[in-house]
């Protein structure tokens, strides 16, 4: 009763309530037989099903996951540095710590596990800029500041301060290997987003080793796939984070970055 009450609350959120209002719409249009007037709804309802409601999104994520499986870190190469992507945290005054975890925040507890183990003589974390209440602060700052504050990492901690995207995280770690010298670092972001991040590294002239974190899909995190499901946000969140790396792509392709 409690799992079938849970299942019912997913159609009172706006993801299954919007689900709900567009079946409504095709089945009134279906009812009056206008077969042009249902092309519009009828469409943005089977794209809503599919991304919210099925396992396309998990499948499709899976694509992009199963191309960089866990890496053994006792084995792991001894690198220059570890670079540490950002998109896990963001700056936050309200927050006790100074600063709050989103998603993504299994890049930042990678990258300190490979500090912690020899892997890199230096900690460089990335991260794009956000509008607070005291002005422009960037999450490679915020992360800094609160690893340091802990002492979570036994190496230097660098911050690549504010960055537009992964192309120019990738060109200031390529400026800072040839400032310092380093042949090889080791690359920490989501494995979803690991084809386009090494590619621009690479491309922009820095070797890397790639550790992938932060699975999404359920059989990459060895969890049983749910081929139907009550329509829900997190879904949704899935199929965009891999419309976001496909769209990404090709962007960087056009733009020569990869």
């Amino acid at each position: 009763m409690t799992s079938i009450l849970r299942s019912l609350s997913n159609f009172l959120e706006p993801t299954g309530m919007v689900w709900i209002m567009l079946l409504v719409w095709c089945t009134i249009t279906l009812r009056r037989r206008q077969w042009r007037a249902l092309l519009l709804p009828g469409a943005a309802w089977l794209l809503l099903t599919l991304a919210s409601a099925t396992a396309l999104p998990h499948t499709l994520l899976a694509t992009l996951e199963s191309q960089w499986p866990p890496v053994d870190l006792a084995t792991l190469p001894e690198c220059d540095a570890v670079v540490v992507l950002g998109g896990g945290m963001s700056p936050s005054h309200n927050e006790p710590a100074g600063i709050h975890f989103m998603g993504g925040a299994d890049r930042l507890f990678t990258g300190l596990m490979l500090a912690k183990k020899g892997k890199g003589k230096q900690l460089v974390v990335g991260g794009g800029s956000f509008k607070t209440t005291t002005g422009i602060e960037s999450e490679a700052g915020a992360v800094k500041a609160w690893v340091e504050e802990w002492q979570l990492s036994p190496v230097p901690v660098q911050s690549l301060g504010h960055c537009l995207d992964t192309h120019d995280e990738a060109v200031k770690v390529s400026a800072l290997a040839v400032k310092h010298g380093w042949k090889k670092v080791a690359l920490v972001t989501s494995a979803y987003h690991m084809t386009r991040a090494r590619a621009v590294f690479e491309t922009s002239g820095t070797s890397v080793v790639a550790v992938p974190c932060n699975y999404l899909s359920q059989a990459l995190r060895g969890h049983k796939v749910n081929w139907v499901e009550v329509p829900n946000a997190a879904n949704l969140c899935h199929f965009e984070a891999w419309m976001h790396e496909i769209i990404g792509w090709w962007a960087y392709r056009l733009c020569g970055w990869v």
